[in-house]
């Protein structure tokens, strides 16, 4: 059981990093702060490369996989809890 707790926390770890790194693709390319020139238009960069479709599939994946490991956490937690309740 602590193994099926720890590999779900770890779960939630990775899939939340990955939300992290999507969302900071995200706004590297709409040019927030570096990207942007005085009249508002973003300069040509390698951040024009994102696909935003790509990475809103990555943050829906990602939620997704938070939520499952999230209720895993809970059944584990009930579990044990349960099984701690259990008297002789």
């Amino acid at each position: 059981m602590i193994n099926v707790m720890f590999n779900a926390l770890s779960g939630l770890k990775n899939s939340a990093q990955k939300l992290q790194n999507s969302a900071t693709s995200l706004k590297n390319s709409f040019g927030i702060e570096k990207n942007i020139d005085m009249i508002g238009k973003a300069k040509p960069g390698k951040s024009e490369l994102i696909d935003i479709s790509e990475e809103v599939v990555i943050q829906i994946t990602a939620k997704a996989v938070f939520t499952a490991n999230a209720k895993i956490v809970v059944t584990a937690d009930q579990t044990i809890g349960t099984t701690l309740d259990i008297k002789y």
